[in-house]
C-alpha cells in the first residue's frame, strides 16, 4: 500500500472505535435492562471480552499475509470463486449494515427533531459527506474518524452531569437474578461492538501492521469504557423499573440538562450524536465499494460509491421505513453480524491454523 493510501495507528483505531459508537448508544441501557436488569453492565464486559478474543483472531489472519487484501486471503485458502463468493457475502453483510444504521439514524432525526422532514432529503443530506469522504480512499475516512473523536469528546462528560441526581443503590445487588440472565444479555451486547470486523478491510492501509493487535485492543477498549459509562449513569439515575420505558435511554438522561438560553438541549446533542452516527455509517459503506473493487479486480473504482449512494437515495423515495420495521431488520441484522462478525473469523482462524499445521506435519 503506498503511502498516501497508508493509515496511521491512531486513525485504524479511531476509526474501529468510531464504527461501534453508533445506533447502540442510545439504546444499550434499556436494551440489557430489560433481560439482565442493572446487573447489564456486566453483560457489556462479558461482550467486550468476545470481541477482543475475535477482533485478535481477525488480526491473525491478516497478519500471516501482511501484503494482501481480504479477498487475496480468501483465495488463497479457498480458490477464486469460492473466495469471490465469501467476499460477496461480506459486501451484502456491509450493505445491510449501511441501510439499517441509516435508516435508523433518519428515523431518530424524524422522530426526535424533523417530524415534517421527508426521509428522502434527510438521505440526500447525509450522502452528500459520505461521497466526499469515501472517494477521497481509506486515509480519508480514517482522518475523518480521527477529527470527529477529538470534536465529539466533550458529550460524555455531559453524561457526569446527570450523576448529582444519581441513586447507586439502583445498582445493588449484585448479580440479583443469577447469573444467567446476565450471560443472555450478553448476546445483545456484542452486537453494540460491531465494527472490530472492519480491521479485515483497513489492516490492509495500516502503516505499522506490527502495532495492528495492540491497535484493535485499543479501540474495543475505548468502546467498552464508554459504554461502561453510559450503561453505568442510565442504571444510576433511573430506576430498575423506569429504564425499560424508555427506548433512546441515553438522550432522556440529557433532557434534563437546560440553560438559561437553551431549554431543549437533547437537540442540540442529538445534532452532535449525528456525527457519531456518520462514523459508523460510512466506514461500511467503504468496506461496500471495497468489496465490489477486490471481487472485479479494479482500484480505484469510483463507480461502486456512485451506484450505493444512488441506490440507497432512490429506495428513501420509494420506500417509508417504520421504526417497527426497522428493529425487525435490526433484528436480522443482528443474527447475520453474528454469523459474518463472529464466528466466520474464528472458523477462518480455525481452518487456517489447522491447514498450517497439516502443511508443516507433510513437510
Amino acid at each position: 500500500m503506498t503511502e498516501k493510501k497508508s493509515i496511521t495507528l491512531t486513525q485504524y483505531i479511531l476509526t474501529i472505535h468510531g464504527v461501534q459508537m453508533g445506533q447502540d448508544v442510545l439504546t444499550l441501557p434499556s436494551d440489557v435492562a430489560a433481560v439482565a436488569g442493572t446487573d447489564g453492565w456486566i453483560s457489556v464486559i462479558i461482550g467486550s471480552i468476545i470481541t477482543m478474543i475475535v477482533s485478535l483472531c481477525i488480526v491473525s489472519i491478516m497478519a500471516k499475509y501482511p501484503g494482501e487484501t481480504f479477498l487475496q486471503v480468501l483465495t488463497r485458502y479457498f480458490g477464486k470463486w469460492v473466495g469471490k463468493a465469501c467476499m460477496l457475502i461480506w459486501g451484502l453483510y456491509s450493505l445491510m449494515s449501511v441501510i439499517v444504521l441509516l435508516y435508523f439514524t433518519v428515523v431518530v432525526l424524524r422522530i426526535s427533531i424533523m417530524v415534517q422532514t421527508p426521509s428522502y432529503v434527510l438521505v440526500f443530506l447525509f450522502i452528500i459527506p459520505m461521497y466526499m469522504v469515501i472517494r477521497s480512499g481509506a486515509q480519508i475516512v480514517g482522518r475523518y474518524a480521527v477529527f470527529v473523536f477529538f470534536f465529539t469528546l466533550w458529550m460524555p462528560l455531559l453524561l457526569l452531569i446527570s450523576l448529582g441526581d444519581a441513586h447507586s443503590v439502583f445498582l445493588l445487588p449484585m448479580i440479583k437474578e443469577g447469573i444467567g440472565p446476565i450471560l443472555y444479555a450478553a448476546k445483545n451486547t456484542v452486537l453494540v461492538f460491531f465494527g472490530f470486523e472492519m480491521a479485515f478491510i483497513l489492516y490492509p492501509y495500516l502503516k505499522n501492521k506490527q502495532m495492528a493487535a495492540r491497535g484493535i485492543v485499543i479501540a474495543n477498549s475505548l468502546s467498552l469504557i464508554l459504554y461502561l459509562l453510559i450503561t453505568l449513569a442510565c442504571f444510576s439515575y433511573f430506576s430498575p423499573d423506569e429504564i425499560t420505558q424508555y427506548i433512546w435511554t441515553t438522550l432522556r438522561l440529557v433532557k434534563p440538562i437546560e440553560f438559561p438560553f437553551l431549554e431543549r438541549f437533547e437537540i442540540i446533542f442529538l445534532s452532535f450524536f449525528l456525527f457519531l452516527f456518520s462514523t459508523s455509517i460510512i466506514p461500511y459503506a467503504f468496506s461496500v465499494t471495497k468489496s465490489v473493487e477486490q471481487i472485479f479486480n479494479k482500484k480505484d473504482w469510483q463507480l461502486p460509491i456512485y451506484i450505493l449512494l444512488l441506490g440507497l437515495f432512490f429506495s428513501s423515495l420509494f420506500h417509508k421505513l417504520n421504526y417497527k420495521e426497522l428493529e425487525t431488520l435490526r433484528t436480522w441484522w443482528g443474527w447475520v453480524g453474528i454469523t459474518v462478525a463472529y464466528a466466520f473469523p474464528v472458523v477462518l482462524f480455525l481452518y487456517i491454523t489447522a491447514h498450517q499445521y497439516l502443511n508443516r506435519q507433510r513437510a
